[in-house]
């Protein structure tokens, strides 16, 4: 029997990472399956993994400008902000997207990651739905993607309500309400690239299986892992900090000024494009989209945005972080499973004021500022704080052996499967 395999990464605004673990996952499945990706994934990352797209993007993109700094409460609000969710009119136009992909491919199972007009496409199809999520798309409580915050959602993001819309549609097609953004999370199967000790396990809504620990799923492209040139006696910093709309060129560059001295050689992953201006420091190394496994591999210290797949990947290698994020999520990903283990530290946190929902920056040296952008020299302290203290990297792998366990012992073949049975 082959089993047909649809794959719905998200990419409103991004999607970089859903796309790779997307391709990490279908590059698991055994000779039982047959892959296609659905019209939001990033194709170019598609085409070079060797998967065909099935399906026409819808038009337009990302928002031209983007805050310094996107304070997600949880993926309502992504929905809602990124993707303009709470428009019916985008809604639609999504879903029959969707349906177009799937109806052209004729898949036996749907695999979204945070991808909601994918699932109601599947409902009305028929179809069983595989889940890649992190817990914090799972969990049922207020804020999963900023804890910390006590303030209004819509005082943080005044954005219309997506759920609402989301719900309407489902309504309108026939399907059941959606009461909450997990009704659209939990699959028939529910797949978390990660391990309990990194994540706790969130609890299942009645009639959804348990969560499915498979350890961390990342993709590379294609061939041996790529690995800068290495000095003898200096420290090796890897640096990614996204190449979104949220990362500003002067961010970067305080980044690259604060490692910029004697002792330190640094690989700077640019993503799809490395502009010319990136290299005019010399002790830099300029890389476009290399994958992660080599440059981590490679370096004594990881300082990124604190993407999902960066830390897990970081922590599954055992390498300390200085974690410096450009939204809710990864600065919850450095709070959370990095500095809270004492496998490496945040360079700048926020609060919230309860009551205006104002954002206020807390850099780790230098206190609180109104400024997004933390100054070279602060990076610089954080830097060598982690570097300086050999206990950073005793517990940077804190979970690195259950991490390896849940990826050697979890058949996603047969996770995937099990839905067809």
């Amino acid at each position: 029997m082959t089993i047909r395999t649809l794959f719905f990464p998200w990419s409103a605004g991004g999607g970089a990472g859903y796309t790779g673990r997307g391709l990490a996952a279908a590059d698991r499945l055994d000779d039982r399956f047959t892959v296609a990706f659905g019209p939001s994934a990033v194709t170019r990352m598609v085409a070079e993994a060797g998967y065909p797209v099935v399906g026409t993007p819808s038009p337009g993109g990302p928002p031209e400008k983007v805050p310094a700094f996107l304070p997600f409460t949880d993926v309502e609000r992504v929905y809602a902000v990124t993707a303009r969710y709470y428009r019916t009119g985008v809604l639609t136009e999504h879903l029959r997207r969707d349906l177009a992909a799937i109806d052209a491919y004729r898949p036996d199972i749907v695999v979204t990651d945070m991808q909601p007009t994918a699932v109601l496409a599947a409902r009305l199809r028929g179809l069983p739905v595989v889940s890649l999520a992190d817990t914090d798309f799972l969990y049922d409580e207020p804020c999963p993607w900023m804890p910390w915050n006590t303030a209004s959602p819509t005082k943080l993001l005044p954005h219309p309500d997506a759920l609402t819309a989301i719900g309407e549609l489902a309504v309108g097609q026939g399907l059941p309400p959606v009461g909450h953004v997990r009704d659209l999370l939990w699959g028939d199967r529910t797949v978390v690239p990660s391990a309990p000790e990194v994540e706790p396990v969130p609890r299942p809504p009645a009639g959804r299986a348990a969560a499915d620990y498979v350890g961390p799923l990342y993709w590379d492209p294609p061939g041996a892992p790529f690995r800068p040139d290495r000095r003898e006696g200096d420290h090796h910093v890897y640096v990614t900090i996204g190449s979104g709309g949220m990362v500003t060129e002067r961010a970067l560059d305080e980044v690259l000024t604060a490692l910029d001295r004697p002792g330190f050689t640094v690989f700077l992953s640019a993503g799809f494009s490395a502009a010319d201006r990136l290299r005019r420091h010399a002790n830099v190394q300029v890389g476009g989209f290399t994958g992660i496994t080599g440059p981590i591999g490679w370096a004594d210290l990881v300082l990124s945005h604190g993407g999902y797949s960066t830390v897990l990947a970081s922590l599954e290698q055992g390498k300390p972080q200085v974690v410096l994020p450009f939204m809710s999520e990864q600065e919850a990903n450095g709070r959370y499973f990095v500095e809270r283990h004492g496998a490496g530290l945040v360079a700048r946190t926020t609060e919230v004021d309860p009551h205006s929902g104002a954002l206020t920056y807390v850099n780790r040296h230098g206190g609180v500022t109104d400024d997004p952008v933390v100054p070279a020299a602060e990076i610089a302290r954080t830097v060598d704080e982690v570097l300086g203290d050999s206990a950073f990297a005793a517990r940077a792998g804190y979970a690195s052996a259950s991490l390896a366990r849940h990826r050697a012992e979890a058949d996603l073949s047969e996770i995937f499967a099990s839905v067809v049975r």
